[in-house]
């Protein structure tokens, strides 16, 4: 009994590793987009998962949001940070701090 529950907890190990990356490279191609569309450089190519947070859609229904964030230059001097948010594996927004053209 003991080796089918340890097989079916490193399956669901397995499928929730798979299906963080999975919302991960959803981030992670969101960020690129952003940048491109705003003319700012991506830096770094990663996104990092940083926190989530149960909150109230746009019908108002509680869902599970997960945020993740990554850092962009306008200039190439300095660092600038953005958000993806996530619900499931659909992007909510995606936000760029305020940051300067010169």
């Amino acid at each position: 009994m003991s080796k089918v529950i340890a097989i079916i907890t490193l399956g669901l190990i397995a499928y929730y590793w798979s299906y963080t990356q999975k919302l991960k490279s959803i981030a992670l191609r969101a960020a690129k987009n952003r940048c491109n569309e705003s003319g700012v450089q991506f830096l770094d190519h990663t996104v990092v998962y940083n926190q989530f947070k149960w909150q109230k859609n746009a019908n108002g229904q509680k869902r599970l949001f997960r945020e993740y964030l990554f850092d962009f230059t306008s200039t190439g001097e300095q660092r600038y940070q953005g958000r993806i948010l996530l619900q499931a594996h659909h992007i909510v927004s995606v936000e760029l701090d305020p940051f300067s053209l010169n």
